[in-house]
């Protein structure tokens, strides 16, 4: 009998620790779901309420939002768009953006307007169908030049700092009423283009506003970074006529003994072609003497278009 009340006592007990541990472990695996959610809720929602339930915490994160949300998800009506770059201040790179502006000028020239405020006082290089010439802004980032054209469909390129480029097209229908030829060279050499017309020598002489260009015009600055200048001998008519043109490059402790490279360009026509020639100048020793170049006008005539 005593015996028995033992056992009793011990599956008794024995049941009851069963039923505490299975208790405990139930209420174990709901605290740990719940903190799951509180933790998700929170990374999406950190304004939430402390005292909001599970439940709310989860209708609160946007479907868009949830980790597990499927990718075809809506996102919500889209009631308008709007224009940011209309509405956002203006940034540097718009501010700096250079312009530039090509108009026909009497004369068969070209009336170049240049503004770049980012580039005050900086070196530019201007190119046109083989001529080429350095020159700079003004202090407010601006530049105005007169160019000869050497085509009616003339193509100009400006090379600004940092490898920045503009490009620009202009039509001067009586490009092809002029003969020209540019000389175009590069530092060390100092070069002089003279053209002989008969009795009469004329030499270079910068571009001016008036109807009638001068014969020869000089173009570049010879005072800034690596300078590369251009003179150009410019008449009226489909060819240069009996003109004799030369060059004078000037020999200085600079350029004796090396061989410097000068290009030309003719154009008549409304047609051009360019060449590239090689100058040896003599030995060091005759610096202050100059090296006279000869036969620069082009050989082969250049047909009219038809």
């Amino acid at each position: 009998m005593l015996w028995g009340k033992k056992i009793l006592r011990i599956t008794a007990a024995v049941a009851v620790a069963a039923l505490a541990a299975h208790t405990a472990e139930i209420q174990k695996g709901q605290g740990t779901a719940k903190s799951l959610v509180l933790t998700a809720t929170e990374r999406f929602a950190p304004d939430r309420p402390a005292s909001a339930g599970a439940g709310a915490g989860v209708d609160a994160v946007p479907p868009s939002a949830s980790l597990g949300a499927p990718a075809e998800a809506p996102l919500g009506n889209l009631t308008g768009i709007t224009p940011v770059a209309a509405s956002a201040p203006a940034v540097a790179g718009d501010q700096c953006r250079p312009v530039m502006q090509l108009q026909a000028a009497p004369g068969a020239m070209i009336q170049l307007t240049l503004s770049a405020p980012c580039n005050r006082s900086e070196r530019i290089v201007l190119r046109h169908s083989g001529m080429a010439f350095a020159t700079r802004t003004d202090a407010g980032g601006s530049a105005r030049l007169l160019v000869p054209a050497l085509k009616p469909e003339a193509m100009v390129a400006v090379y600004l700092a940092e490898s920045r480029l503009l490009l620009g097209k202009v039509t001067v229908p009586d490009a092809a009423s002029y003969a020209r030829l540019a000389v175009t060279w590069e530092w060390p050499a100092e070069v002089e283009l003279r053209a002989t017309e008969g009795n009469h020598v004329l030499v270079a002489a910068s571009a001016s506003s008036a109807d009638e260009p001068a014969r020869i015009m000089s173009f570049g600055s010879p005072d800034v970074q690596s300078p590369v200048m251009a003179h150009v001998y410019s008449v009226p008519g489909r060819d240069l006529g009996d003109v004799s043109l030369s060059a004078e490059l000037r020999i200085t402790p600079a350029t004796c003994g090396r061989t410097l490279r000068l290009g030309t360009v003719y154009a008549a026509n409304g047609l051009t072609m360019a060449q590239e020639r090689e100058v040896a100048v003599p030995l060091c020793g005759t610096a202050g003497d100059i090296l006279l170049l000869k036969n620069l006008s082009p050989a082969p005539k250049l047909a009219t278009p038809k």
